[in-house]
């Protein structure tokens, strides 16, 4: 009996080392775009998404996307500019049909020429968070709100530029 009990604790021991040695191994890429002066984040300091889904209202167009930002610097003395990087435009799946589109910060349309923002009307002190300017409205929409007419899935991107000005001495 007891030989019984032997050759099956060995069985069991066997079983045990042979699973074990099977290891998973996972590799994630991360990746993080920084810029030690400036960053456009959440209203609450959580990251912008990566993906906007804009719904079609077939009597209005696209409905425009706002999101409450504030802009984090370094220097809260410095004058912020903004522009957009190239035009906006949302393209069908064949790139036959294209929806000129416009990006606005704190109401104002952000364009290939840049918009100065004042350190003054920014950086007020008004926040919890050193650095961090007032909330503002980040609005993505239709330049023209109609409806579409040619269906498909749309797409395009939006490259929101922020230069921290220099401040004079």
């Amino acid at each position: 009996m007891h030989a019984i009990i032997k050759k099956a604790a060995l069985a069991a021991a066997l079983a045990t080392a042979s699973l074990s040695a099977h290891a998973l191994e996972t590799k994630i890429s991360v990746y993080a775009d920084v810029d030690p002066t400036l960053a456009l984040l959440r209203d609450d300091g959580t990251p912008l998404p990566d993906l906007v889904t804009l719904t079609h209202d077939p009597l209005r167009g696209l409905i425009p996307d706002t999101q409450r930002v504030r802009i984090h610097s370094n220097d809260d003395t410095a004058d912020i500019e903004a522009r957009i990087d190239g035009a906006f435009a949302l393209a069908n799946e064949t790139g036959t049909v294209t929806v000129p589109m416009t990006i606005s910060l704190n109401n104002r349309a952000l364009g290939a020429a840049a918009i100065e923002y004042k350190a003054v009307d920014l950086f007020t002190g008004a926040g919890s968070t050193p650095g961090a300017s007032i909330s503002m409205p980040l609005t993505i929409a239709q330049a023209t709100p109609a409806p579409i007419t040619t269906k498909g899935r749309y797409s395009g991107i939006v490259n929101v530029v922020l230069n921290q000005k220099d401040t004079t001495p």
